[in-house]
């Protein structure tokens, strides 16, 4: 009896060990937004042509919706796994040593998805993924992201050979691509996405698709004619030299069709 104590004194300080670890990549994360808005707010006074200017208001506007995309995803998921953690541990029935070990291991792998989640948020926010890493690993991790959540099927697809970009104008395509991924999650009601990029002589051509349930994709759908969400798209692809074209009718899914040229 003693030793099964022991046991779960153990396993109760191992849980706190995790937790405190959890904590210091938190204050991490924020630190780290502290430090790209100061860096922001000095890239800002430095610009001087009205090009620099409307990039960076781009820039911006993409980075805020990345921290409402982050805010969400800390809301959701990593919120969501801390409580039922702490329900675990808050709920141990110390007189049932295997009813113990179960609610102890338990909360450890909602801890561990929990820093997992972390990591991949700390990843896809820093710039710096993108440099070192490239377009196409940063989207073959957005791509595990979305299967991990169990709900869709997804296919992701490069042919030709790839031309690797300037950091900014992958980055550009990378937000793109992920605001279309979180269009279709949230209102086509798809089962299956699919991203391809064509690799071609002088542009890569790039499709984002899902089976959901369409919509009208002219300026009569209220949705093109809002300031954010599709229209924010085109509007981006055009700042980097590219043209996006939004294929879809009711019923019949959803095609992003991107031409980027090198």
């Amino acid at each position: 009896m003693q030793e099964d104590r022991s046991t779960i004194i153990f396993s109760i300080a191992i849980t706190s060990v995790f937790i405190l670890l959890l904590i210091t990549l938190i204050a991490s994360i924020i630190f780290l937004l502290h430090r790209r808005q100061i860096d922001h707010l000095k890239r800002i006074e430095a610009l001087k042509s009205d090009f620099e200017k409307t990039l960076l208001s781009t820039q911006l506007e993409i980075q805020e919706q990345t921290f409402q995309n982050i805010s969400r995803e800390i809301h959701d998921n990593i919120g969501l796994s801390l409580t039922l953690a702490k329900l675990n541990l808050n709920t141990i029935p110390w007189t049932n040593i295997m009813s113990t070990k179960k609610k102890i291991i338990g909360s450890i792998e909602f801890i561990t998805k929990a820093i997992e989640d972390l990591s991949y948020i700390s990843k896809t926010l820093n710039t710096d993924f993108i440099e070192e890493n490239g377009l196409l690993n940063a989207l073959e991790l957005e791509v595990k992201k979305i299967k991990k959540l169990g709900i869709f099927q997804i296919v992701y697809d490069v042919t030709g050979s790839p031309v690797y970009m300037k950091t900014q104008k992958e980055l550009v395509i990378f937000r793109v691509i992920q605001e279309v991924f979180n269009n279709s999650i949230k209102h086509s009601q798809a089962t299956s996405l699919g991203v391809l990029l064509n690799y071609q002589t002088d542009k890569v051509l790039i499709e984002v698709s899902d089976n959901g349930k369409g919509f009208l994709s002219d300026h009569s759908n209220p949705d093109m004619k809002k300031g954010t969400g599709l229209l924010n798209i085109v509007k981006r692809a055009t700042l980097i030299d590219g043209h996006c074209e939004v294929k879809s009718e009711p019923g019949k899914g959803t095609k992003v069709i991107i031409n980027i040229p090198y």
